[in-house]
């Protein structure tokens, strides 16, 4: 086996050039980081930077008999980073497959490589087409759409749901074939990228969250800018106030009034984003006093639930929402609007008390607001990420670039819920004692992400470099995965350490995922365990 990995490294070197070739120790080291508790080991990384490198460093592996783990990016913080699901595999990294295709203005929408990243597009429709816009994450700039995309991943906008609004992909199968999806798959079809089903059975669903192929070109659907684009946001100061939140957001989700995802943060999820753990105050102590969350809530002049959202259309059509908004959530609180007038205000405001150094709790909910406002316009930001850094050790300082630069712990778990009060406090109640037990605060966010169903992203931020509180994390994680499972509350995506229990309490599902996995990869080339249970 030895003899025929050197061999097939040797290959992929002839093919790509010593430098996209990469077995040394330091790029190993590299790849295998996690923000996760335990990591696995890859044997190297590979860079291509067209679709027939990616078939020819396919059949190279298949030859070999070597796995291979494609990744757009590796910017899976918090369910696994760029680690393969088990030991042994080669990382083909897509990241050099970065070519924005097509942008089609009329019909709104583009063609990308599967390792364009959001800053990237963002930067790209601003100067060339600034009539449209696209839905960004708030998982930085750097991020990958497409790898998103195939973690069925969500936004901010009423393209939020990015999976929904893809259309076509390119594959590169595992004997190197390449399969267009939907109708891109005839010669001279016109509508690959306009019309998302194509004709026949639907594939491009094999191809999200498995290891049936590796993607390497998509279409997504773009959203035209609006003439008005209105931010909402309410605070509200009761802990136990989320299931009436509920009540009140769904209807305006059903009714299409809220078209955009709306987000329901806790306080330690506002508070996570702008500071790190206030080790002083609370005395070295964790998890997080009551008194002083309550305290740090108050001084940042924020809720204990934070909700987000925006409305879109023309002038005249913001204001009729507005209106109802307002009427129908007047007794949960005062709804606060905001435009491109006022935020631009707001930010001048937020700049002259940075000067003066006066406010500080003020501050940090003008310059949230002015992220969450862009995000809501499809400007990508970094400033979210920041809350990974919520349980740097005391004694050393953290500074944004990357959670695996800072040896950042992280575990993030989403399950998705119904859009009903119950089901909301029904999670809190379960959730909030596993926290407790094992040290750490829950940092939650509840999403409407469609008219009919939440997803709440939790994250277990712990100190990496103490083994105890690691371990702690990995237990936590594992006893809220277990209670979620049994209520019923599948999470949406996967931690690479969870993948291999997705069949627990699930019948059939799987044993027809394993039998179309042995037809289009029989030897199992592609990312063995990845959503393979």
């Amino acid at each position: 086996m030895k003899e025929s990995i050197q061999q097939a490294f040797e290959e992929w070197k002839t093919l790509l050039g010593e430098e996209r070739v990469r077995p040394d120790e330091a790029t190993i080291n590299q790849y295998g980081r996690t923000t996760l508790p335990g990591a696995t080991t890859p044997l190297g990384v590979v860079f291509p930077s067209t679709t027939y490198e990616v078939q020819e460093i396919v059949r190279i592996a298949a030859q070999a008999g070597i796995s291979i783990y494609p990744i757009s990016r590796g910017k899976n913080w918090g369910y696994g980073d760029a680690c393969p699901v088990t030991e042994g595999q080669v990382i083909v990294d897509l990241s050099h497959m970065n070519g924005i295709i097509e942008v089609n203005e009329d019909l709104a929408y583009a063609v990308i490589e599967s390792g364009v990243t959001q800053e990237q597009l963002y930067r790209y429709l601003e100067e060339s087409h600034p009539g449209l816009m696209f839905d960004c994450t708030g998982s930085g700039p750097e991020a990958s759409i497409v790898g998103n995309t195939l973690e069925r991943g969500f936004g901010h906008t009423p393209y939020g749901d990015h999976f929904l609004y893809s259309c076509g992909m390119e594959v590169v199968l595992s004997d190197g074939k390449i399969l267009n999806t939907g109708f891109g798959h005839y010669r001279n079809a016109r509508t690959s990228h306009v019309f998302k089903w194509g004709i026949g059975p639907y594939l491009d669903g094999l191809f999200t969250q498995s290891n049936m192929g590796i993607v390497t070109k998509m279409g997504i659907w773009l959203m035209p800018r609006p003439e008005s684009v209105k931010m909402f946001y309410l605070t509200l100061p009761g802990e136990y106030a989320l299931p009436d939140i509920v009540e009140t957001l769904r209807p305006l989700r059903l009714q299409g009034i809220i078209k955009s995802i709306v987000h329901i943060a806790n306080d330690l999820r506002v508070i996570s984003s702008f500071q790190g753990y206030p080790w002083e105050r609370a005395g070295g102590r964790t998890p997080l006093p009551d008194d002083l969350r309550r305290s740090l809530r108050q001084e940042m002049k924020i809720g204990a639930w934070n909700i987000s959202g925006a409305i879109y259309g023309t002038s005249k059509q913001v204001r009729v929402y507005q209106n109802i908004i307002k009427k129908q959530m007047r007794d949960l609180g005062r709804v606060r609007f905001m435009g491109k007038k006022s935020v631009a205000l707001a930010g001048r405001l937020g700049n002259m008390m940075e000067k003066m150094g006066k406010e500080q709790g003020l501050l940090l909910k003008i310059r949230s607001l002015e992220k969450v406002y862009g995000l809501l316009n499809g400007r990508p930001t970094e400033a979210f990420m920041k809350g990974t850094l919520w349980r740097t050790p005391e004694d050393r300082e953290a500074h944004f670039q990357d959670p695996l630069d800072n040896n950042v712990g992280l575990i993030w778990i989403s399950p998705i819920l119904p859009s009903t009060g119950e089901a909301a406090r029904n999670l809190m109640d379960q959730v909030n004692p596993v926290f407790s037990k094992y040290g750490f605060e829950p940092l939650v966010t509840l999403s409407l992400i469609t008219e009919r169903a939440m997803v709440s992203v939790m994250s277990i931020s712990y100190n990496k470099e103490d083994p105890v509180e690691a371990q702690n994390a990995q237990n936590c994680y594992s006893e809220l995965f277990d209670a979620l499972m049994s209520s019923g509350y599948v999470p949406y995506r996967s931690s690479i350490h969870s993948m291999h229990r997705l069949a627990e309490g699930s019948e059939i599902f799987w044993d027809v995922n394993r039998d179309i996995k042995q037809v289009l990869d029989p030897q199992g080339i592609i990312a063995p365990g990845r959503y393979q249970p």
